[in-house]
Parts: structure tokens; sequence; C-alpha cells
């Protein structure tokens, strides 16, 4: 039953990610499961105290939909950055030539790509005709600089 409780709240997690995906937000995929996500674990975690207390199988319930919530964003956010996913889903309608696969990986589109989607996220803008850093990309910016050096890759 327990496990059921926390199977049960990543799928309906998993469902509303779905549904909020749909919604015209501003709002990278991520964050968008996060919306949902951890109202969701906090309700989870609720539910667990009350019915279950604070011994190890509930905590285990709890440990087990972050597990699950965690390999879902690595999942799909692997997904968005893959050439191979990409390349299938383009050829799921039918053959493609080879050419317009390379023109889609050519450098200069795949930087282009990039920045239209940090842009489209709020990382970055647009100003005459130059690119600025927004604050907010500017947090993502510190938070990667402090990751970076905790787990020893140098400077960033």
């Amino acid at each position: 039953m327990m496990i059921l409780s926390a199977l049960a709240a990543f799928v309906l997690a998993v469902v509303l990610h779905g549904l909020v995906m749909r919604a015209p937000m501003r709002m990278d995929s991520v964050r968008r499961f996060l919306l949902v996500g951890v109202p969701l674990g906090l309700v989870l975690v609720a539910y667990v105290l009350v019915c279950f207390g604070t011994g190890l199988h509930g905590f285990a319930v709890i440990l087990l939909y972050a597990l699950l919530c965690e390999l879902y964003l690595f999942c799909f956010t692997l997904v968005l950055s893959s050439v191979s996913a990409t390349m299938l889903i383009m050829l799921r309608n039918g053959p493609v030539a080879t050419r317009a696969l390379i023109a889609v990986y050519d450098p200069d589109k795949m930087v282009q790509l990039r920045l239209d989607r940090l842009l489209q996220n709020g990382f970055l803008e647009r100003e005459k005709g130059r690119l600025t850093v927004t604050v907010q990309g500017m947090k993502y910016h510190r938070a990667f600089k402090v990751l970076r050096g905790f787990f020893g890759h140098g400077q960033g």
C-alpha cells in the first residue's frame, strides 16, 4: 500500500505535467514538471506522515517518489538535447534525405537552436541585435559555477 502511494503520486505528476505542457506558459519543461511534482510531493509527505508516521517505511515511500521524479526529469531532458532522439523524431513520419539531416545539424544551426532555447526560456534577451544575459540567466550561471566547483570541474 505504501509503495502504491508513491507510484500513484508519480503517475499523477506525469499526467499533470502532460497537461501543463499544453498550457501557454513561458516556462521550460523542467519547471513545468516542478510546478506539479513539488506540490504532489508535499501532499505525499503529509499523507505518509499521517498514515505511516516517521518510520523507515514512510521515508522509503518519499524517497521512491523523489527517485521516480528524478529519473523522469533525467529521461526527458536527455531526449530534449539528444541528437539521436531528434533525428528519430524527424524520421518517424517517413524517410528524410541525408542532406536534410546534415543541414539540421550544421554547427551554425545547432548554435542557433541553443540560442533560441535560451531566449525562449528567459536566460538571454536580444536588444538592438545583441544578446545579453538576463537576471534569471545570471542566477543559473552562479548556480552552475557553484556546482562546477563542488564537483571539481574547474572554473566556470
